[in-house]
């Protein structure tokens, strides 16, 4: 039986094995390839499903996208495109009602009409936040302005994209709303930008290589680890005591709470 499931894990795709790994269910998979994110790289669909699982998100209810952006590489003058994971408006005000201080926004007001790139919008949109605080038991007033053309997303040749052109006005409040809320929340935001602020825009990168080197063959020896938990307790155990080292400790760094949920997993085996 331990064969044919090795055989079964070898025969997959890397993709597939990636999607395994997570625990995504096919009808999960199938609604974010095919309705949340038609088209998208399937690289970055797992990126959007580490970010909600880090954030404690439901990536089902979209509460974050995928933006292609401009980044420009470390040390060069060069700008590649790449997927970039952020969070949208939506999972602002989750996390903010999360903490249950959040006590809403005012009304947003916008400044006169003006002329930027060829857009007649408002030059500005300011509204005000509202947290309660539990030490001083008072509201307190996080006000905000947020000016179109510092904000606005563009195309090209420098013009406000299609997304900013077909809905200037709401796409200006949500940068409002996103300001105001780091400003209320900057211990759950922190300067995280939201993808509505960053449609069209360039980022600089400053690339860091991570703590730990992945281990040769970590993919693969992680993939049979959960197939012995799918085999008992004494069967992962074994496992686990056999791996390397280095895998043990990479797992340990960045996935800690893998081990527990295999741990679980295999419990769950002996009482079935």
């Amino acid at each position: 039986m331990t064969g044919v499931k090795e055989m079964a894990l070898a025969e997959r795709k890397p993709e597939e094995n990636a999607i395994l790994k997570r625990g995504i269910s096919e009808a999960q998979w199938k609604t974010l390839t095919n309705s949340l994110y038609p088209g998208a790289n399937i690289n970055s669909v797992l990126l959007v499903w580490d970010y909600c699982k880090a954030r404690q998100l439901d990536p089902l209810k979209k509460p974050c996208h995928i933006v292609p952006m401009q980044v420009k590489k470390a040390g060069t003058d060069q700008y590649e495109w790449r997927d970039v994971v952020m969070p949208g408006i939506y999972e602002y005000r989750t996390t903010a009602q999360r903490t249950g201080e959040y006590l809403g926004h005012s009304k947003p007001e916008y400044g006169p009409m003006t002329d930027v790139k060829g857009l007649s919008v408002p030059e500005w949109c300011e509204l005000t936040v509202y947290r309660w605080n539990k030490a001083a038991e008072v509201k307190v007033e996080f006000p905000v302005r947020t000016y179109f053309a510092e904000v606005v997303g563009t195309d090209k040749q420098g013009k406000p994209n299609s997304r900013w052109s077909k809905a200037p006005i709401q796409m200006l409040t949500k940068c409002a709303e996103a300001a105001g809320l780091r400003e209320a929340f900057p211990d759950e935001f922190g300067g995280e930008p939201t993808a509505e602020e960053m449609e069209g825009q360039r980022i600089d990168l400053t690339e860091t290589k991570p703590l730990l080197p992945k281990p040769d063959g970590y993919d693969d020896w992680l993939i049979d680890l959960t197939a012995s938990a799918d085999e008992g307790p004494e069967k992962f155990d074994a496992a686990w005591k056999a791996a390397r080292l280095d895998c043990r400790t990479y797992l340990a760094a960045t996935e800690p709470e893998a081990i527990d949920q295999l741990q679980a997993r295999a419990a769950t085996k002996a009482t079935e």
